[in-house]
């Protein structure tokens, strides 16, 4: 049973079509291409792509406060101009919507708006340790792997803490260093062999985490799983957060190292290193294809 409608005493208004008129809506190509909506002083409100600009534009013309959220209503109640670019392709109207997001960081867009969230994650060996990086720019020494976007932060929180725990098999959560235990993790640590052997080397350790950043091998998980300290005198607060690790460096290899390798397998990169406006440009051209493929 369809779900009932609000009546309304009066028709509601429609600000676009009683601010640009019919024929302004009538003469917007059914082609793909990119909008722009700007308020007073020219301040661009909002940007967006099309397959079909006509039926876009025209969904935003006939908006009803009923059916569509409440930013839509505020925004279309905030326009002053209205424009639109055709592009050749639907392709090439999501990327060239990535390239003005990020020039314009329009209030009512969402993606690609906010400061920049790139992180690089670096790795360097010597015969004695480790040597991990976190940072907004990929470091000049050692293996740089990146950029990457969401996640990037508590996977390399998790990377640190599941090694470190595979190295010195701490019986307890008081003998991490408090550094890993922290909210934020440290930019930068190094990983030293512990007092005893471990099932897992620096040698090993280190070829694994270097398969598993380049999205190469998710091998590491496994090594790590069957490395960590494990007993009845290990607490629950332990296993849980070393559990939960283990899972986030899951996800993170399938959304962001495996998919940077596929990216850079796909478009011919041979650097290891993706740069952000790079990144950002092929996730929408990825995502397009996949839109068009469902």
């Amino acid at each position: 049973m369809p779900a009932p409608q609000q009546l309304h005493l009066f028709e509601p208004a429609k600000p676009l079509l009683q601010r640009f008129g019919a024929g302004f809506f009538k003469a917007v190509p059914r082609k793909p291409g990119v909008y722009i909506m700007s308020g007073e002083a020219d301040r661009v409100l909002y940007i967006g792509q099309s397959g079909n600009l006509r039926q876009r534009l025209g969904s935003y013309k006939n908006a009803r406060p009923d059916r569509v959220p409440r930013k839509i209503i505020r925004l279309i109640h905030l326009v002053r101009t209205l424009v639109w670019e055709e592009c050749e392709t639907p392709a090439a109207a999501r990327l060239k919507e990535t390239q003005l997001l990020r020039v314009h960081r329009p209030k009512f867009n969402v993606q690609n708006t906010y400061p920049p969230a790139y992180r690089f994650i670096g790795l360097t060996q010597s015969e004695e340790r480790l040597d991990f990086s976190l940072g907004r720019e990929p470091k000049p020494e050692g293996k740089v792997y990146g950029a990457f976007k969401s996640g990037s932060v508590r996977a390399y929180a998790g990377l640190l803490r599941l090694l470190w725990a595979a190295l010195h098999q701490p019986g307890s959560p008081h003998d991490f260093p408090a550094t890993l235990l922290h909210t934020k993790p440290p930019k930068e640590f190094s990983l030293r062999a512990g007092p005893s052997p471990a099932q897992l080397g620096l040698d090993q350790m280190a070829t694994s985490v270097d398969n598993y950043l380049a999205g190469e091998s998710e091998e590491l998980i496994n090594l790590l799983a069957g490395a960590l300290p494990a007993g009845p005198e290990i607490s629950n607060f332990q296993r849980n957060l070393l559990a939960e690790d283990l899972e986030t460096l899951t996800e993170f290899y399938e959304h962001a190292a495996k998919r940077n390798r596929n990216l850079r397998q796909q478009n011919g990169l041979e650097d290891r290193i993706i740069p952000p406006e790079t990144l950002d440009d092929l996730l929408a051209l990825a995502w397009k294809a996949r839109e068009a493929s469902d």
